[in-house]
């Protein structure tokens, strides 16, 4: 099981802009939404609602799209990777291609973390919130 990643390094991947930003955007969105990477990456660009600050998520058993909010951060981040496509997917590569699962832990080992201690740091964070 991967280690949950500690909030000043998360922080400080982030806000490194020699990683490429849709991994950091990928990597914001784990942290702060209960979200599995492939709900993530199957994000098409109609499905976030910036006005309400709002990703519509599909999970294949229920059938139906859960809202699922997003952080100021989160949303200013979307709206950037947006920019003025209408549609397509949300993550995609410098050269344009959909992110894939691969690409995506491959970037985070090259940060020196796995992906999904990306989610597992938010959870964290977010349990310990709730027990102050």
């Amino acid at each position: 099981m991967p280690e949950p990643i500690a909030r000043d390094r998360y922080l400080h991947l982030i806000a490194n802009e020699s990683i490429p930003f849709t991994h950091r955007l990928l990597w914001v969105l784990l942290w702060d939404g209960e979200l599995r990477l492939p709900d993530l990456l199957s994000l098409d660009v109609r499905d976030v609602d910036l006005e309400s600050s709002t990703a519509f998520i599909e999970f294949p058993k229920e059938g139906t799209p859960e809202a699922v909010p997003l952080s100021p951060n989160a949303r200013m981040m979307v709206r950037f990777a947006i920019d003025h496509r209408t549609e397509g997917p949300l993550f995609v590569t410098e050269s344009g291609q959909p992110l894939s699962r691969e690409t995506a832990a491959k970037q985070a080992r090259k940060a020196g973390v796995s992906v999904h201690g990306f989610r597992l740091g938010g959870q964290c964070e977010r349990l310990e919130s709730a027990s102050s």
